[in-house]
């Protein structure tokens, strides 16, 4: 009976603070439930995130009126929701677009920076992101860079500095190589233009081919792939002789490439891959049998008139 009711004891000791934990636990879930959602009140900058889609995470000012300039809800006042329920409103009407949607709102308690994005994005204009955002970051407020975009050279002028003042970064090496320190810092009122690519998307076909002309580069273009694009070769193309002019690496190169070698061996895919600002030109035969019997023709007609005024003459 002592050990029965020692073990009651030692149970009912250790149920108190497993008890008091659980306040505890429970005080602290309700107060972090309470500071997540936030009773929204104009003039608040809120944060809206879309997990699924990028476009429609953006950052919004609540109007004098209650409102925000929000795709999906602009007419309806958002002061004194919390930003719990205006979640739960915005996911869903979110659901009769998107599949599963997953959106977070919250309240910035930094001022966000206006930054202006021009050039080569797919929504170049004013632009509101959070003081510490960086430039890849700004660029998805924009939609993202265009193709033509030359992201090697990012033109950012700062706010009250002319055009002779700006800086240039190369937003690609960051790409490649994913060194925080290569990306810039960003300060309200900054100017960031995405200038045009030098670069051609095309490559230039010349010579015997039935349609010359400039014909845009995929990927992985060959030699073999490009010629057919260009209508393939005329009659008196010589496969044997065809030109490649590039500059890879920014070194120029200029050779001729037998062609007619790889076809006959089978192994097209062999043959060099193509790139943008390439150009190739196929040279054409000096003799074809279409010009040998072209001139055959034209001695065997001046042959027979040649007999036929010494016949006349004879006689």
């Amino acid at each position: 009976m002592k050990n029965a009711k020692s073990k009651v004891q030692s149970v009912s000791g250790m149920r108190l603070p497993i008890l008091r934990l659980s306040i505890l636990l429970f005080s602290i879930c309700l107060f972090a439930s309470r500071v997540q959602a936030t009773v929204i009140k104009a003039g608040m900058m809120l944060n809206i995130v879309v997990k699924s889609d990028k476009d429609l995470s953006q950052i919004v000012r609540v109007n004098d009126n209650g409102t925000i300039d929000y795709p999906l809800y602009q007419d309806a006042s958002v002061v004194d929701k919390t930003t719990s329920e205006l979640q739960d409103i915005l996911t869903y009407k979110l659901a009769k677009m998107i599949e599963s949607p997953m959106v977070l709102v919250s309240v910035l308690t930094e001022n966000p920076i206006t930054l202006y994005i021009l050039g080569q994005v797919k929504k170049p204009g004013l632009v509101l992101v959070p003081p510490k955002a960086s430039l890849q970051e700004v660029l998805l407020a924009a939609g993202g860079n265009i193709e033509t975009a030359d992201l090697n050279r990012v033109k950012i002028v700062h706010k009250n500095q002319g055009d002779e003042n700006a800086s240039y970064y190369d937003l690609q090496k960051f790409l490649n190589s994913g060194d925080l320190t290569l990306l810039p810092g960003l300060m309200d009122g900054d100017r960031i233009i995405l200038l045009s690519s030098k670069k051609s998307k095309y490559v230039k076909i010349l010579g015997s081919v039935n349609k010359p002309g400039f014909y845009p580069i995929g990927e992985a273009a060959s030699v073999f792939d490009m010629l057919y694009l260009a209508g393939g070769p005329a009659a008196d193309a010589n496969m044997s002789k065809v030109r490649i002019i590039s500059s890879p690496g920014g070194q120029r190169a200029d050779f001729l490439l037998d062609m007619q070698k790889f076809i006959d061996n089978g192994k097209t895919e062999d043959l060099p891959l193509l790139a943008e600002g390439d150009m190739m030109i196929v040279y054409g035969k000096t003799i074809t049998w279409t010009k040998t019997l072209e001139m055959a023709r034209d001695i065997v007609a001046l042959l027979t008139a040649w007999f036929v005024i010494s016949s006349v003459l004879k006689k």
